[in-house]
C-alpha cells in the first residue's frame, strides 16, 4: 500500500511540474516589467491613488491586478501572456475593452472585450506566436499613435517594440496589424481611435 501511495504522490508531483515548465511565468513577465518601468515601479497614481509602494508590494500589485486577473499563469507561451498583459499594464483595457478585444480579434475569437479561459486556449492553440504578438505589438502602436500625449511618451512605442519577434535575416514575423471589429471603418477615411480614448 505504500508503494502505491508514493507512486501516486511521484506522478501528482510530476504532472504538476510538467504542466509548470509549459506554462508563462509572472516572475520572469515581473522581472522584464521592473526593467521597463524603472525606479517607480509602473504605478500610476493617477490611477492607483497617491501610494508608495516597494518592490515585494509592487510585485504582489502586478501579480493580482493584472497577471492573474488576465489569465496569465494560463497562457503556455511567455511572449504571448508578455505582450498581451504588458499592454494592459500600460495602456488599460481601454474604453469599451477595445485593448481586450484587439487581441481577440488577432486570435480569431469573439470580440466581447472578456478575456475568457476560453480565449487564452484558443490563444495556446495557434503555433505561431509570432502571428499573435507581432500583429498585436503593431496594434498597440496604433494604439499610441492615436493618443492625444504621444509627444510627451515617446517610450511607449519603444516599450511595444521590444515584443517584436525577428526572423534570423533580422525581419519581423508576420509584420501586420489585426483590428478589433469596433475600429474597422465603413469607409476607409472613417478609420479614427479617438472615440476610444
Amino acid at each position: 500500500m505504500f508503494i502505491i501511495k508514493k507512486t501516486v504522490i511521484l506522478f501528482v508531483v510530476f504532472t504538476t511540474l510538467s504542466f509548470k515548465v509549459n506554462a508563462a511565468s509572472f516572475e520572469i513577465f515581473f522581472e522584464k516589467l521592473m526593467k521597463i518601468e524603472g525606479i517607480d515601479l509602473g504605478i500610476n497614481k493617477a490611477v492607483w491613488g497617491n501610494q508608495s509602494m516597494n518592490r515585494n508590494e509592487a510585485y504582489h500589485f502586478y501579480k493580482k491586478n493584472f497577471w492573474l486577473k488576465y489569465h496569465g499563469d494560463l497562457f503556455k507561451n511567455q511572449a504571448v501572456a508578455d505582450v498581451l498583459i504588458d499592454h494592459l499594464v500600460n495602456g488599460g483595457e481601454g474604453k469599451n475593452f477595445i485593448n481586450i478585444k484587439a487581441f481577440e480579434a488577432v486570435i480569431g475569437v469573439k470580440q466581447d472585450g472578456f478575456l475568457s479561459i476560453a480565449d487564452v486556449n484558443a490563444a495556446n492553440k495557434i503555433k505561431n506566436i509570432e502571428a499573435i504578438v507581432n500583429p498585436y505589438v503593431n496594434y498597440r502602436i496604433y494604439f499610441y499613435q492615436s493618443r492625444k500625449n504621444i509627444s510627451k511618451y515617446p517610450g511607449w512605442i519603444s516599450r511595444a517594440k521590444s515584443f517584436y519577434k525577428y526572423q534570423k535575416n533580422g525581419n519581423l514575423f508576420a509584420d501586420y496589424v489585426i483590428l478589433p471589429k469596433i475600429l474597422l471603418p465603413k469607409e476607409p477615411e472613417e478609420l479614427a481611435l479617438s472615440d476610444f480614448e
